[in-house]
Protein backbone atom coordinates (compact mmCIF):
# COMPACT_ATOMS: atom_id res chain seq x y z
CA UNK A 1 0.00 0.00 0.00
CA UNK A 2 1.40 3.72 -0.92
CA UNK A 3 1.01 6.07 1.68
CA UNK A 4 -0.80 9.25 0.37
CA UNK A 5 0.93 12.49 0.88
CA UNK A 6 -0.82 14.94 3.10
CA UNK A 7 -1.11 17.01 0.21
CA UNK A 8 -3.13 14.35 -2.20
CA UNK A 9 -5.05 13.73 0.72
CA UNK A 10 -6.09 17.41 1.11
CA UNK A 11 -6.76 17.95 -2.52
CA UNK A 12 -8.79 14.05 -2.31
CA UNK A 13 -11.18 15.89 0.42
CA UNK A 14 -11.64 19.00 -1.45
CA UNK A 15 -12.68 17.67 -4.54
CA UNK A 16 -14.65 15.39 -2.98
CA UNK A 17 -16.30 18.41 -1.46
CA UNK A 18 -17.07 20.40 -4.23
CA UNK A 19 -18.95 17.59 -6.70
CA UNK A 20 -21.23 17.04 -3.17
CA UNK A 21 -23.13 20.46 -3.50
CA UNK A 22 -23.82 20.14 -0.03
CA UNK A 23 -24.76 16.32 -0.40
CA UNK A 24 -22.35 14.32 2.31
CA UNK A 25 -21.12 10.64 0.80
CA UNK A 26 -20.10 7.88 2.66
CA UNK A 27 -16.20 7.43 1.27
CA UNK A 28 -13.65 4.71 2.25
CA UNK A 29 -9.37 5.26 2.34
CA UNK A 30 -7.09 2.06 3.07
CA UNK A 31 -4.25 3.08 4.94
CA UNK A 32 -1.30 1.12 5.86
CA UNK A 33 -1.70 1.19 9.78
CA UNK A 34 -3.84 3.09 12.36
CA UNK A 35 -1.41 6.37 13.15
CA UNK A 36 -1.48 6.95 9.33
CA UNK A 37 -5.43 6.23 9.48
CA UNK A 38 -5.85 9.31 12.10
CA UNK A 39 -3.78 11.18 10.45
CA UNK A 40 -5.82 11.16 7.42
CA UNK A 41 -8.83 12.04 9.16
CA UNK A 42 -7.50 15.36 10.65
CA UNK A 43 -6.07 16.78 7.15
CA UNK A 44 -8.02 19.30 6.28
CA UNK A 45 -10.82 19.78 6.17
CA UNK A 46 -10.45 17.47 9.20
CA UNK A 47 -13.72 15.31 10.22
CA UNK A 48 -16.08 16.19 12.93
CA UNK A 49 -17.85 13.75 15.57
CA UNK A 50 -19.76 11.07 13.67
CA UNK A 51 -18.20 11.31 10.23
CA UNK A 52 -15.58 8.80 10.41
CA UNK A 53 -15.06 5.29 11.73
CA UNK A 54 -11.81 3.16 11.57
CA UNK A 55 -11.87 -0.43 10.60
CA UNK A 56 -8.83 -3.03 10.97
CA UNK A 57 -8.86 -5.42 8.06
CA UNK A 58 -7.26 -8.85 7.96
CA UNK A 59 -4.38 -7.72 6.19
CA UNK A 60 -3.21 -5.50 9.07
CA UNK A 61 -4.40 -2.08 7.07
CA UNK A 62 -6.91 0.17 8.04
CA UNK A 63 -10.34 1.15 6.30
CA UNK A 64 -10.68 4.83 6.91
CA UNK A 65 -14.79 5.27 6.18
CA UNK A 66 -15.81 9.23 6.14
CA UNK A 67 -18.13 11.91 5.21
CA UNK A 68 -16.85 14.38 2.61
Amino acid sequence: MTRISEADAELKKSLALEGDAGVKIWRVSTQPNAELAAHFLNINPPQGAGEASIAPRSDGQFDVFYLS
